[in-house]
């Protein structure tokens, strides 16, 4: 029988390692700052958002050029209406932080409050310098500050540091914020903007949103000028980073865009082979300028993992056996350095280590609903050879009940989502594309919503069932910039449910480059059809023209427009021939799309024009167009 000693020593460890437990869970759900209750061992209590400063700590002072010693800048993500997600990272030659053997419930994340009592162990630490310092404020040159605090320098985690600030910051504010090292270190100052409650009244809002955005192959030019935009935050929709680098058939022309991976392999396969995209991906002065100045809001596509990857962790250009180790490493990194407010834990399998479904709200005006469509989903319906992915015939599979995108769960929550929303627009960020795309009637691509059509008929008919007003779908994924009507089903008798605003690509290969590359026999990175595919299209396009002469993409591809036009009556404009970014404008009586294309990729400095722009009036799915200046208009 134990003493009362020996009981009260028991019950202590428990809770000693039980409060450990915890702590992790919650790091790696992303959480940055801890309550700690100093009697007895020091157990944590809660998790919270404002911690207590020790009066004693003296903050660091910055003394060296902003920027210096944070080579991918800052960002920040996430935004509620009392906070956001803030990311940064640490040159690690520069400065250390925390081992994951060293964290315990020792380790204490503050804010500057002066209510309670601090373990004032911690003080050593952060005098150490294996913090930095984070200090946000309403004024740009931080001449007072609304939040001060210190958080560990991750070490085992690439050298990031992550910090969630919901709870603490005011709703509809704009704010800017920084990080500070010991060693007197300073980032560059970001700015962001929480969300207005979400039962206020707000008149409008304006979003940006991008995709596909492959660093090998030209400059974020497009994203440069969307970080001059005047807006509340941007959305990306998917291909943030491309895990494709190794070689000529991967990499567009460019020097200084090349990037060799740690394993020496053509794709990314380890953990330091993803980490090396995201850090090299970050060093771009136009991603960086546009993580500075705005949010983010992201989900990921397929190339954060693989190509046309699938359940469970098959990508199947490599391989059709799973990799559940690859996908694994892919969902840590991605975590690491996406300033996003979601659950991880990598004990667990890959497809419950992370959940990036989730939903942001703007107030009365408007729901964003952000889907995972890679790492729940089906095969391909119809095999894995490329043309049974791209430019195919299809087959009976494609209309499976078993099939799934989103995956049961996900779906569920989905539709209980748009089902229970009281928002005037509800806005989906979507992958891959939803309408019927079909060319000279082969169905283009089976990696998009064409190769799930039973669980895209169940999402077309909860909208119109439940009688759901103003569904917008804003889409990436096909380097393409589309405005289609959502239809119930794809034919003269489809019911109208919606409306899918797809943008184009910040630099991944259009169709009219994959046409040209084919035709000159030069390799076509990040196409949005795969080489047999956009082979056999071409071979379709001659047939067409009844021509064996020689024909240049431009014909080819005037060709495949005019079919698209006939082929797909939902799709009212259509332009894969140029690169850029979408703008959404919310109001009460409408919202208001305008899609912006730069003229070159090749340098890094580029001029934009307005491509098109549309309304969709409040209560009807209706694309009204207002300007025009695509010269490939269907």
């Amino acid at each position: 029988m134990k003493s009362n000693h020996e009981n009260e020593f028991q019950n202590q460890t428990d809770t000693y390692n039980k409060s450990r437990r915890t702590f992790l869970k919650y790091f790696l759900a992303g959480s940055a700052v801890l309550a700690l209750e100093t009697s007895g061992i020091g157990r944590l209590t809660s998790m919270v958002t404002k911690a207590e400063a020790a009066s004693k700590v003296t903050p660091y002072i910055p003394s060296q050029t902003p920027g210096n010693g944070f080579p991918q800048t800052i960002a920040s993500g996430d935004p509620t209406p009392t906070g956001m997600m803030l990311w940064t990272r640490v040159e690690p030659s520069l400065e250390t932080g925390f081992t994951n053997q060293e964290i315990d419930s020792d380790v204490v994340y503050w804010m500057e409050e002066q209510r309670s009592k601090n373990d004032a162990s911690l003080v050593d630490a952060i005098e150490q310098g294996k913090f930095v310092m984070f200090e946000v404020s309403k004024k740009e040159d931080f001449s007072s500050t609304e939040i001060t605090g210190f958080t560990p320098i991750w070490k085992d985690h690439d050298n990031v540091v992550r910090v969630d600030l919901d709870g603490t910051l005011q709703p509809a504010q704009t704010y800017y914020y920084r990080f500070l090292t010991k060693s007197g270190l300073v980032s560059k100052t970001g700015r962001c903007r929480t969300l207005p409650d979400a039962d206020s009244d707000i008149a409008s809002a304006k979003i940006g949103y991008v995709s596909c955005q492959d660093y090998t192959n030209g400059y974020f030019n497009a994203l440069g000028h969307m970080a001059a935009e005047e807006m509340d935050f941007f959305l990306h929709v998917g291909d943030y980073i491309y895990e494709s680098v190794g070689d000529a058939v991967y990499q567009g022309g460019l020097e200084d865009r090349q990037i060799s991976l740690p394993s020496g392999k053509a794709k990314a396969f380890t953990l330091e082979d993803y980490r090396m995209l995201y850090k090299t991906y970050r060093t771009d002065k136009d991603l960086q300028k546009l993580h500075e100045k705005h949010g983010m809001v992201a989900t990921w596509d397929d190339h954060e993992f693989a190509n046309d990857t699938y359940h469970p962790a098959v990508a199947p250009d490599d391989s059709l056996e799973s990799n559940p180790q690859r996908r694994l490493f892919a969902n840590q990194v991605w975590f690491e350095f996406m300033p996003a407010r979601v659950p991880y834990d990598g004990s667990k399998s890959f497809e419950e280590s992370i959940k990036i479904y989730r939903s942001i709200i703007l107030g009365k005006l408007a729901s964003i609903y952000m889907t995972d469509e890679r790492l729940y989903r089906s095969s391909h319906p119809c095999g894995e050879g490329e043309l049974d992915r791209y430019v195919t015939d299809g087959c009976p599979n494609m209309n499976s009940s078993d099939r799934t995108m989103l995956g049961s769960t996900q779906k569920d929550w989905f539709l209980s989502e748009l089902k229970q929303s009281r928002s005037t627009w509800k806005l989906w960020g979507n992958e891959v594309q939803n309408t019927q795309l079909k060319f000279l009637n082969k169905f283009m691509n089976l990696d998009a919503w064409d190769g799930f059509t039973y669980e895209r008929d169940a999402i077309a008919q909860t909208v119109i069932k439940e009688g759901i007003e103003n569904f917008i779908a804003l889409t990436g994924d096909f380097h393409t910039f589309e405005a289609s009507y959502l239809q119930s089903e794809y034919s003269d008798s489809g019911e109208t449910y919606g409306v899918e605003l797809m943008v184009g690509s910040v630099t991944s290969s259009n169709l009219r480059e994959t046409l040209r590359n084919s035709l000159n026999d030069v390799p076509a990175p990040s196409s949005p059809i795969a080489s047999e595919g956009t082979e056999k299209m071409i071979q379709l396009l001659r047939g067409k023209l009844g021509t064996a002469s020689t024909v240049t993409a431009e014909i080819l591809f005037k060709e495949l427009q005019n079919i698209v036009k006939v082929e797909n009556p939902w799709i009212q404009l259509f332009d894969s021939t140029t690169h850029g970014y979408a703008v959404l404008e919310l109001s009460k009586s409408k919202a208001k799309w305008t899609a912006y294309s730069v003229d070159n990729i090749e340098k890094p400095s580029a001029s934009k024009e307005l491509l098109w722009q549309c309304e969709i009036p409040n209560g009807e799915a209706s694309i009204n167009v207002t300007e025009d200046n695509s010269t490939v208009n269907v």
